[in-house]
């Protein structure tokens, strides 16, 4: 199972729905992430700050490049194929095999909130992690203000579980946090 999961994380498929495409990331994208990560709305809630550079945005793709070549949990692009652009990032964090337990993170261009393709990318994560991961649990967290993040945990069919306080420390501060989660056995689909 172990030397399953390493090739997967070190060639991450590609995962796909009708508008979406979740792929790895390349240098390629540096522009399109840049126009995101330089957002400060995106960035606001985030352990990262708003890019200042379209350096920063290829040392952000390149540390994400050495994660999947050292065979380690990183993003997948999010794809929006009606522009053929990166409109933002995905992935699992903070994976315990033993546990079966993991946790993910998401960031989004400000241009594409409100339009259901977080909760769309999100139910592909569920996909890979409870059928090809195995996992039996999967959290998400998020700074309390932000609701919009808390809101796509709650369509996805994530429950809220309580406040972790001063759990996340950011950019100096130390922020209480809400944590979602979903079991396998809440899952609507079955793996093939």
């Amino acid at each position: 199972m172990a030397n399953k999961i390493t090739y997967l994380m070190n060639n991450l498929p590609v995962l796909e729905t009708q508008r979406l495409l979740l792929r790895s990331l390349n240098l390629n994208d540096a522009v399109d992430i840049f126009e995101y990560a330089a957002d400060p709305q995106v960035s606001q809630y985030a352990t990262w700050s708003a890019h200042q550079s379209i350096n920063q945005s290829k040392q952000f793709i390149e540390s994400v490049i050495a994660q999947y070549r050292n065979h380690q949990l990183a993003a997948w692009g999010i794809v929006c194929k009606a522009d053929n652009k990166v409109i933002g990032t995905c992935g699992f964090t903070n994976w315990i095999a033993t546990a079966r337990r993991a946790e993910i993170g998401y960031a989004l261009s400000s241009k594409y909130w409100g339009q259901g393709y977080m909760p769309e990318a999100v139910r592909l994560l569920f996909g890979f992690g409870f059928c090809l991961m195995k996992l039996n649990r999967i959290e998400a967290k998020c700074v309390i203000a932000n609701t919009a993040s808390a809101r796509v945990m709650e369509k996805v069919g994530m429950q809220f579980e309580g406040i972790l306080r001063q759990d996340l420390l950011a950019k100096g501060s130390f922020y209480d946090v809400k944590i979602y989660s979903i079991l396998k056995q809440d899952w609507q689909t079955n793996c093939k």
